[in-house]
């Protein structure tokens, strides 16, 4: 790729039903080029099954594609969400982040079920979970989806709030171990909605910049600051964190299709001269 390649609509933070979206790759692909996008990425929880997938529908002439990845981390400090972009997924370090936090996926599962039984008496029948543990990568929409089903909850966003009760000691990644496993599959480790913590809660300026600062100290290199959560404040404010920091500008909608109310592509009017530092290093992927 030409190193000053200018991308005027990237989207670069989506999932498939290989995590928590409710669109194969294929039909994602098709939706990704009816919007529009230039640039995309398919960043699965704890998973790159997705864009192995997704490489094999790609065509001569479709949008330009990199790896995604989204690693749910967490140490003393909190929780965290961390992007890898362009890695290879050959190298062992990424096949092992993957091994790990699948594995931990599918203990937290089970362990919320047990959690919904216990607190609540909320049951399912073995269809019903064997159904669940059948999926690519079970989780809080797929149970929550459970529970409407079922009738235990009479919306999806009190199931949310019930599951956002469990507190569980299944093994994480810490943040570290997310961006070394990028680092050393040579991929780019990137801070998702970064003010916005793990997506549960809005941390203040002051703490944005302490948890920056330490991850740009463990290798982290850049910041996701357009997203479709931001108000205008939160992606200045970030934006001058990666002006501060020297890091990367990343801009991600975080679609998961029918799972969540955000549009594909909506990516909170991202400044393609802003990017460009992010662009140059793609030319070595694209």
């Amino acid at each position: 790729m030409n190193s000053n390649k200018i991308f005027e609509n990237p989207d670069l933070h989506m999932h498939s039903i290989y995590s928590d979206g409710t669109d194969t790759p294929a039909s994602l692909l098709q939706k990704v080029k009816a919007a529009g996008i230039d640039l995309f990425s398919l960043t699965d929880h704890d998973s790159c099954d997705g864009c192995v997938e997704m490489q094999k529908v790609l065509q001569p002439g479709d949008p330009a594609f990199i790896y995604g990845v989204e690693f749910s981390c967490r140490d003393e400090k909190g929780k965290y969400h961390i992007l890898g972009y362009g890695y290879d997924l050959k190298m062992p370090s990424i096949i092992k982040a993957v091994q790990i936090t699948h594995s931990a996926r599918l203990d937290k599962a089970k362990n919320r079920l047990k959690y919904l039984e216990d607190q609540y008496g909320f049951v399912f029948s073995t269809e019903e979970i064997n159904e669940f543990f059948a999926l690519k990568n079970p989780g809080k929409p797929h149970l929550a989806k459970m529970m409407l089903a079922r009738g235990y909850v009479t919306e999806m966003s009190e199931a949310f709030r019930i599951l956002d009760g469990y507190r569980g000691k299944e093994r994480y990644l810490s943040p570290k171990e997310a961006i070394d496993a990028i680092l050393f599959a040579d991929g780019i480790p990137v801070l998702a909605h970064g003010i916005l913590a793990d997506g549960s809660k809005v941390l203040t300026e002051e703490e944005t910049g302490e948890r920056i600062s330490r991850l740009k100290a463990n290798g982290l290199m850049g910041l996701e600051c357009y997203y479709s959560g931001f108000t205008d404040l939160q992606k200045n404010n970030m934006l001058k964190f990666a002006e501060t920091y020297n890091l990367f500008v990343t801009a991600g909608s975080d679609y998961h299709g029918a799972n969540k109310t955000v549009k594909l592509g909506n990516t909170n009017q991202p400044s393609p001269e802003v990017m460009q530092r992010f662009y140059k290093v793609l030319a070595r992927i694209l």
